[in-house]
């Protein structure tokens, strides 16, 4: 029965919802037959209009003279004609009409009908088309606007073609945009109508019919399904008490397991244990269930876990994650009774038993798994070492030098940066095992390993490759000056005699070096040509190294040619000074120049400074052309003095060799004396980084200069890494702000952060600015407007002979 009562309900929403859907159907048929006669409507005017514009076209276009032959032709003569003939072939009830308010040709007068839309369209500028329903029949109607062709026709009387004046003397003075006409396309609804409406109520009756064999279907749905209900509650009756007899099985077989298992278990509720198994009491030392139960789980746990977490804290983790996930496994240290720990292996799974949340733990001991483990992993380590050490002097072999050379040549790849690798042998080491015996040849063995890496870098690796014959592989830091010295650095080591067991030794070592990427680009290569120049410094006496032939020849060749043409050049005065001038910025009078020191080579063009000159300072060269420039730039900025030019002060670049030289202060004195040059004139630079290595000594020697009335410049400021207290301690008169920042104006924010502290920094010292590197307007404009006008660049003038030099001073002097 109240199966029934839901099938009326099914029923009734059904009806209701096919009503509702039927008046649905019927608001959709209005809407297409609005939409039908919309479509057709909007044919039929852009038909006419078409042709009204391509007829205009043409009469444009090709240029046809209005007669009285051709005037007929017209749009305005023929469209009413054309409009009326195709309403009459269409035969099915559609009128098209072309009308105007003040036509020429009087069948085309508007109605009142179409009056008041003309009227209607000249007040809504912005519609070009409108629908109107009237009566049995639907309007379509477009305005006719007056376009820049019509006004040909329709304009000023007496710019009307002659045809046009002499036949019409109305339809003049047209506007442009003007509504002067309407296309009107009328269309009679009945026939559309009569079919939509035959076509609905077909549709209505089929939807009625399969609505009522739907119900039907249902109904007999319905009596099926009870008889299948009633089935179905007789076989559940039957399932459950089968179930229940299974369950009642699993249980034993549960309860079985649970206390026969290999396994400690342990059944957890509010972190108290309320159940275990036999095992569990074993695994924990106790005597009976009495014992276990009621325990909280950390009084079976130290206080820390194996690393290093409270065993509390890490305990309620696990059981967070547990109750996340669903189970957790995990590695737990567990204290039995008698105090002692085992680590076991522990899963725990949250269950719902007889009603409640608990926690099912399996405890499975891995204390002699583990124990395994770690001997395991002991004896691969040791045969791992066995494998790839010297059994007698422990140091890496063969096998670990060519791994760890493979790596470190793809890292040198990388870093653009040289890998020497030192082929050692101890000379006549055979006459040692054939005089004394293998076992002092091998202390012998040991002891020369642990001088050869005495002076070695972490970094580097020291192998032994087989009977005496060493490897050491380190990067080369800086020149190749850093490879010599670290090979005869292990030459001295070997100068003083060794004691073994009683037995005084004299031990000397031959050394072949090979570069990478310079002599080899392989390791194979590498090792190859370190043993040939091992053998080539054998062959030339022992106890020596020697570089691999190709690469060191050039090398040194290079080095020690170019450190003779510049004695050379310093003997016969071959180096030149060119001056780059300092700028006041605002008036771009020259308050200074630097001096710097220039090097023609006869045969090899302009040597650049960077080439030479970290040599001279390698060599102690430095100094001497430090002072040549000084005596040179004095001579000649007190010639320029005299002549009544104005140069400015003379920057001259310090190095902190020539700061340091004992004699530098009585040099500077003698020079300033020779020259009569006023302290005044003269301002020193000297490098930021320099200064800092040595900064308590270079504060001393910079004072001395300082109280001589000489000027005192930092330069390359900022990239030093000077501390504050060092800075206010210098007695400094101005500071240079470096290329690198200067280069990064405008485009890089940080570098204009930066120039703006170095500038606030030297006005709180009471320091003056200079910028160094400047090349464009935009630096310059920057700089200026954030309180630094002392400029140097190329923007003002790159470094000069001192003719030209004079040029510039000449003429700033006849500016003044």
């Amino acid at each position: 029965m109240r199966d029934m009562r839901y099938f009326l309900l099914i029923a009734f929403v059904l009806f209701g919802g096919l009503g509702y859907k039927t008046y649905q159907r019927y608001r959709t048929m209005q809407n297409t037959q609005q939409n039908l006669w919309l479509k057709q409507g909007k044919t039929l005017s852009k038909f006419i209009l078409a042709f009204r514009d391509t007829y205009q076209e043409a009469f444009l276009t090709h240029h046809i003279p209005l007669d009285n032959r051709t005037l007929n032709l017209l749009p305005v003569k023929t469209i009413g004609s054309i409009s009326k003939k195709l309403s009459g072939d269409l035969d099915n009830g559609v009128e098209i009409r072309t009308v105007s308010d003040r036509p020429r040709n009087p069948t085309n007068q508007a109605n009142d009908f179409e009056q008041q839309m003309m009227d209607w369209f000249r007040h809504h500028p912005d519609q070009d088309e409108d629908v109107v329903n009237r009566g049995d029949d639907f309007y379509y109607l477009r305005p006719l606007r007056v376009t820049s062709t019509c006004l040909q026709c329709h304009g000023k009387r007496e710019a009307a073609p002659p045809a046009i004046r002499s036949r019409y003397y109305t339809a003049y003075d047209y506007k442009l945009g003007d509504v002067r006409g309407l296309t009107s396309v009328r269309i009679a609804k009945n026939g559309v109508a009569k079919m939509l409406f035959t076509n609905f109520v077909v549709s209505t009756i089929t939807m009625l019919f399969l609505y009522m064999m739907f119900m039907a279907a249902i109904y007999v749905l319905i009596r099926k399904m009870n008889a299948m209900r009633l089935q179905y509650a007789r076989n559940l009756e039957r399932d459950i008490a089968e179930k229940t007899e299974a369950l009642t099985k699993q249980k034993d077989a549960f309860e079985t397991l649970f206390e026969k298992s290999s396994d400690g278990i342990i059944i957890l509720e509010d972190y108290r244990i309320i159940q275990c198994n036999e095992k569990a009491i074993d695994m924990f030392g106790h005597v009976s269930k009495d014992d276990l139960v009621g325990m909280r789980l950390s009084s079976l746990s130290p206080d820390h876990q194996s690393d290093g977490r409270p065993s509390l804290e890490k305990g309620d983790a696990a059981v967070e994650v547990a109750y996340a996930h669903g189970y957790h496994q995990f590695e737990w240290t567990y204290t039995r009774r008698d105090g002692t720990m085992f680590l076991a292996d522990v899963t725990m799974t949250p269950i719902v038993l007889e009603g409640r949340e608990v926690l099912y733990v399996v405890v499975h001991d891995i204390s002699e798994k583990k124990e395994a483990e770690i001997q395991l992993r002991e004896q691969k380590n040791a045969l791992y070492h066995q494998a790839h050490h010297d059994a007698l002097t422990h140091l890496p072999n063969r096998t670990l030098l060519l791994d760890r050379l493979n790596q470190e040549i793809k890292r040198i790849e990388r870093d653009q940066t040289t890998l020497a690798l030192f082929f050692i042998d101890v000379d006549d080491f055979k006459k040692i095992n054939d005089t004394l015996g293998h076992p002092i040849g091998d202390k012998v063995l040991i002891r020369v390993a642990e001088y050869l890496a005495s002076p070695l870098q972490d970094t580097d690796t020291l192998a032994r490759i087989g009977g005496d014959e060493f490897v050491i592989m380190t990067e080369c830091s800086g020149s190749i000056d850093f490879t010599s010295d670290l090979a005869q650095k292990i030459l001295d080591l070997f100068q003083k005699p060794m004691t073994i067991e009683g037995h005084t030794l004299y031990l000397s070592l031959s050394i072949g070096i090979s570069l990478f990427p310079q002599d080899a680009s392989s390791v194979d290569d590498l090792l190859k040509y370190g043993d040939a120049a091992m053998y080539a410094a054998k062959n030339s006496g022992k106890n020596r190294y020697h570089f691999y032939a190709p690469t060191m020849t050039r090398l040194l060749m290079e080095r020690v040619t170019l450190e003779q043409e510049m004695r050379h050049a310093m003997e016969t005065e071959a180096f030149c000074v060119h001056y780059q001038p300092q700028v006041e910025a605002t008036t771009g009078r020259v308050m200074g120049l630097e001096a710097l020191i220039r090097w023609e080579h006869p045969e090899k063009g302009m040597i650049p400074p960077g080439t030479f000159i970290p040599l001279a300072e390698e060599t102690g060269l430095v100094v001497e052309i430090d002072r040549w420039v000084m005596r040179t730039a004095m001579r000649q900025v007190r010639a320029w003095r005299e002549e009544g030019l104005d140069p400015g002060i003379l920057s001259l670049n310090l190095t902190v060799q020539q700061l340091m030289s004992d004699d530098f202060i009585s040099v500077l004195e003698s020079e300033m004396m020779a020259n009569t040059f006023a302290p005044e004139w003269l301002k020193l630079e000297i490098l930021e980084r320099e200064v800092m290595t040595h900064p308590d000594r270079s504060i001393q020697r910079l004072t001395q200069l300082s109280t001589m009335g000489i000027g005192i410049a930092i330069d390359d400021f900022g990239t030093g890494h000077s501390s504050l207290s060092y800075l206010k301690q210098l007695p400094l008169d101005a500071i240079k702000i470096d290329r690198s920042f200067i280069q990064g104006i405008v485009t890089n924010a940080d570098d204009d952060s930066i120039i703006k502290a170095v500038i606030a920094l030297a006005k709180s010292l009471n320091l003056n600015v200079i910028a160094e590197g400047v090349e464009t307007r935009e630096q310059v404009d920057f700089l200026v407007a954030n309180g630094c006008t002392n400029i140097q660049g190329y923007f003002f003038a790159r470094p000069m002979s001192a003719e030209a030099m004079h040029g510039m001073l000449t003429t700033q002097n006849m500016t003044e």
